[in-house]
């Protein structure tokens, strides 16, 4: 456990790092994400790095793609690609642009920009597995503020229809949007509730407990899973936690120094 706690520091650390250097970049909804995407891709999933393409690994779609700062400093970190690259993040002929793009990336499964389109992906993506026959597993993450979107529900109420126990759908309940909180712009009152109630299994869990994320992802049930991740935008760095300012901004210098410091005594508490 230890061992995927300082793996996800040293994640933190590289996406406040590229921040810096990059300039105005949605940060905050990229660290809320990261302990999750840590234990998938360094302990759950089946990746291939020097294969991308291989039919036997699992598929992890980035819904809320606008977070993915901290999917390809993972992804580089496995081997997908250099991590100088990081350095031409959202530059002119970058592989790595502001978005995710299929046609760019290596390991990116969806092609994101417009929100609330990743749990029908998914649902698509993990139909088409069952007919082949291939066991993978499909992971979706979303955005809680994207769920306000009416597309998604009807693809909840689709994999459960197609008994999809492949597919696993991950909220990133942050409870931030763009410009304001999410009870504010249109509020959920429970989605818990709303997932159950078109027959999928619900777990909510903390998202920056590692061991509740892993347990969470581990088990086996029939039909889709719903898992409600709270979370904190800007995780890990202290004036960046549940601010709104920081869907998307610029680090300054001082500010930087701030980040690295809140990282490290970080790292000092899981050696501890």
């Amino acid at each position: 456990m230890k061992d995927l706690e300082l793996k996800a520091a040293y994640i933190r650390e590289k996406v406040i790092d590229f921040a810096y250097e990059i300039g105005k970049c949605h940060v905050g909804g990229a660290l809320s994400t990261i302990d999750i995407l840590t234990a998938l891709y360094y302990r759950v999933m089946k990746i291939y790095p020097n294969e991308p393409k291989n039919d036997d690994r699992d598929r992890f779609i980035l819904s809320k793609g606008h977070g993915v700062l901290g999917l390809y400093v993972i992804l580089a970190d496995l081997g997908y690609f250099p991590m100088e690259n990081l350095y031409r993040y959202k530059s002119i002929n970058s592989i790595l642009q502001g978005h995710p793009d299929t046609r760019k990336t290596p390991g990116i499964e969806m092609t994101a920009g417009s929100l609330g389109q990743g749990i029908s992906y998914g649902m698509g993506k993990a139909l088409a597995l069952k007919l082949k026959d291939l066991k993978s597993r499909v992971f979706v993450m979303v955005g809680d503020g994207e769920l306000q979107e009416g597309q998604n529900w009807e693809a909840v109420a689709g994999a459960n229809h197609l008994k999809l126990d492949n597919l696993t759908v991950i909220v990133d309940h942050n409870k931030l949007q763009l410009d304001q909180t999410l009870i504010d712009e249109l509020s959920f009152k429970n989605l818990e509730d709303k997932f159950l109630s078109f027959g999928w299994n619900v777990e909510t869990i903390n998202g920056h407990n590692m061991q509740e994320i892993l347990d969470s992802l581990n088990k086996n049930n029939r039909g889709p899973t719903a898992i409600i991740a709270n979370t904190i935008k800007g995780k890990g760095i202290s004036f960046m936690e549940n601010q709104i300012g920081w869907h998307c901004n610029k680090i300054d210098e001082k500010q930087y120094k701030i980040a690295k410091k809140d990282i490290e005594r970080h790292r000092e508490v899981v050696l501890s």
